[in-house]
């Protein structure tokens, strides 16, 4: 895969001359005359990203970096450059002696394929085995799962290797769940998860799922929207009250971290609370759109917009965004890895690799995704409470029945 150079002495113009996949990602993140041919040409021509990044309050390095994700996602070219990827399905590959399958995040999404990448090619040349794998981006989003979901029959269609965020691909008995109970899996990770986590029992009890991280979801708070006096709000109770009626945006297009929210909005304030954030809400929205600009003040834009902790870095420099880690705890969508037990040996040296400190270090650092390695320093603030659905939960509800019920909560109150 070619490097893709965009530096901050580049043009506007020149970068999406150069990208063209970029504008979509400059649109909406507050550049609003990007999207426009003939503003591209003269603004843009006038003025160089670190100049319009500066402008707007936003982090260089991160902003780069999102651009840069932007092309790697539209570009046609391989996940992985490996021989063996099939072309024809999405999610998961039918060729190669180890298959490995997934949807991995974005803002990782590249750097990990790299590294995955060397370590298949020395597996190959090393035992003579091929490695098939389509590792996708999480945008893809549920369909294209669900479609590879299908495809499964039983234990020998299973890929090697699956990794993924989320509670849906995993807990619904129409999916991998299906599997568990027969033992099917392994988790080969670490005998005890991050600092971060005491306390949480997020290691599976049963050893066949292994948690690398998590996907946080935090609160960004537009202080433009808030009255005189008004308090910024520290927790998800506060964000269920009338307060926030039509005040609220959240991540409904991110599949699994949304899913994640309301199943735990369910856990902990049952049916009321769902239809609670269903009232409250304003728009769904991207993150990457919630974190790179405000409604006007005294407009109609959200106050409180639910993101990924990955996003927060965009809105840091911004006077007017206020980040909240909630009091009561960050909810948490998992990223799991399932390893078939019967797969050859070198498809648990792939395993190894992903729980090794270096992929730790890539989702914690570059994504801002609290790795569960015990090694790695995780970029999060001192008090990081967190929301966790826990083991129990997952055993005594059919998440497969359960999370439509919740999505259909939240739907008709909002109605």
């Amino acid at each position: 895969m070619g490097k893709i150079e965009i530096g901050p002495g580049m043009t506007l113009f020149e970068i999406t001359e150069k990208h063209p996949e970029t504008i979509d990602a400059f649109v909406a993140n507050g550049f609003e005359n990007m999207g426009e041919e003939d503003k591209r040409k003269t603004q843009g021509k006038m003025v160089t990203l670190v100049q319009a990044v500066k402008a707007k309050g936003k982090d260089l390095k991160f902003f780069i970096n999102l651009l840069e994700n932007a092309v790697n996602e539209n570009q046609d070219e391989q996940d992985v450059t490996l021989k063996t990827v099939d072309h024809e399905s999405k999610v998961f590959p039918s060729e190669g002696d180890i298959r490995v399958a997934g949807l991995l995040p974005c803002p990782v999404r590249i750097p990990m394929l790299e590294a995955f990448d060397e370590v298949a090619k020395s597996i190959t040349e090393e035992t003579g085995l091929t490695v098939g794998a389509r590792l996708a981006a999480a945008s893809v989003g549920a369909d294209v799962l669900e479609e590879g979901m299908n495809a499964i029959d039983g234990e020998n269609d299973l890929p090697d290797l699956f990794l993924s965020a989320g509670f849906e691909a995993f807990f619904d008995k129409k999916n991998m769940a299906r599997f568990k109970d027969r033992g099917v899996f392994v988790d080969r990770s670490w005998p005890t998860h991050n600092k971060i986590f005491d306390g949480y029992d997020m290691m599976d009890p049963d050893g066949h799922y292994a948690m690398l991280a998590v996907v946080p979801a935090v609160f960004l708070v537009d202080k433009t929207q808030l009255e005189e006096g008004e308090a910024v709000p520290q927790t998800w109770e506060e964000i269920l009250s009338p307060r926030f009626v039509n005040k609220i945006a959240m991540p409904v297009g991110d599949f699994d971290l949304f899913n994640g929210i309301l199943l735990t909005i369910w856990k902990y304030f049952g049916d009321e609370g769902v239809a609670a954030i269903g009232r409250n809400l304003l728009e769904g929205m991207h993150p990457s759109q919630a974190a790179g600009r405000f409604a006007p003040k005294g407009g109609k834009g959200p106050m409180v917009s639910v993101i990924p902790y990955f996003f927060s870095k965009m809105a840091q420099f911004n006077p007017d965004a206020e980040i909240v880690w909630p009091t009561d705890g960050a909810v948490i969508s998992p990223i799991f890895m399932l390893l078939k037990e019967s797969s050859v040996e070198p498809a648990g040296r792939l395993a190894d690799f992903f729980a090794s400190r270096e992929v730790g270090e890539i989702l914690s650092h570059r994504g801002l995704f609290p790795s569960c390695h015990p090694e790695v320093e995780n970029n999060v603030p001192e008090s990081c409470p967190f929301m966790w659905l826990g083991w129990d939960f997952i055993k005594e509800n059919d998440l497969g029945e359960l999370i439509p019920r919740v999505n259909d909560i939240f739907l008709k109150a909002g109605e």
